[in-house]
Formats: structure tokens, sequence, C-alpha cells
């Protein structure tokens, strides 16, 4: 009959969590370093798109971009109202003016749920002299401009507010 010995809670540990220094070989692997080709970032870093199509990791030379959206859309132009727009979506301030609003009004529409009609958001019906008004659209929301009838040389943008 064999006799155990009793096994002690620090032979148990170092049987399962073996010392690095026992094992030279493994403690001295190191990994080959996989560096892309030059125009792309790794695939581990953020990539900085550049105006040539390439794209460079995200450096304190090349940092992420951190301002608000901007865009602008100029709806009407001399009277001839532009292709309905499609915006970001936050605060915007629409500025427009007309010499003549033959008694209508202009008109900033949006696109309703059915995805066709165009719903009224907001009319004016005298130029702007204050920078604009105020409005607010959400994000993806498609937006134009319906000049009033008979008016002339009618100007609107509109403008996102950062």
């Amino acid at each position: 009959m064999l006799a155990s010995k009793p096994l002690s809670l620090a032979m148990i540990v170092a049987a399962a969590f073996p010392i690095p220094s026992l094992f030279p070989l493994a403690a001295q692997m190191t990994a080959p370093r996989i560096e892309a080709p030059a125009g792309y970032a790794p695939i581990y870093a953020p990539c900085i798109a550049q105006a040539d199509g390439s794209c460079v990791p995200a450096s304190s030379t090349e940092p992420l971009p951190t301002a608000a959206k901007q865009e602008a859309f100029q709806l009407v132009t001399a009277n001839a109202p532009a292709a309905p727009a499609t915006v970001y979506g936050g605060i915007y301030a629409l500025s427009q003016s007309c010499a003549s609003y033959n008694g209508g009004a202009l008109v900033l529409r949006y696109r309703g749920p059915d995805g066709a009609t165009m719903l009224a958001l907001h009319s004016l019906n005298t130029s702007d002299t204050g920078g604009g008004t105020l409005v607010s659209l959400g994000s993806g929301a498609v937006v134009d401009i319906a000049p009033p009838s008979g008016s002339s040389a009618c100007n609107a943008i509109l403008a996102r507010v950062p």
C-alpha cells in the first residue's frame, strides 16, 4: 500500500502558476512587429483621411477631429429654389432675403413621414436683418425652400450652428 504525502498549498500554487524565470526561452520570445504599408494606418489605429485619399494614424501631428459638423446649403439663388438637401441635424440659422415677397412668404419645408410630402416648418415674409432665424432639425432631415409666388431676387442659406 502506497502512502501519500499531504500536499501543501504552496506546492499546488507553484504547480499551477510556474515562475517565468524557470522558462527563460518563453520569457525571451517576442512577436515580429507588423507595419502597415505606406499610406495605410495599422488595423488597430484610428485613421485620419488625407486629401489625396491616403490614411495616416492619429497622432499629435494628425489629431482626431473634434470640431462640430459644419455645413451650409444655398437653398434659393436668384429666386430659383435648389433641390432638397439632407442635413446632418442640429440647430441651423436660416438667412434669407427677397427684393419683393409679392404679398407671400418664403417657406422652409421638411420631408414628412410619408417620405414624399414636403411640410411647412417656418415661413418668412420679410428679409432678415439680424443674422437669420434659428431652426432645429432632426438628423437626416430633408429640407427645401418654396419661394413666394411672384417674388423677385430671393436668396436663402441654411447653415448649421456648430
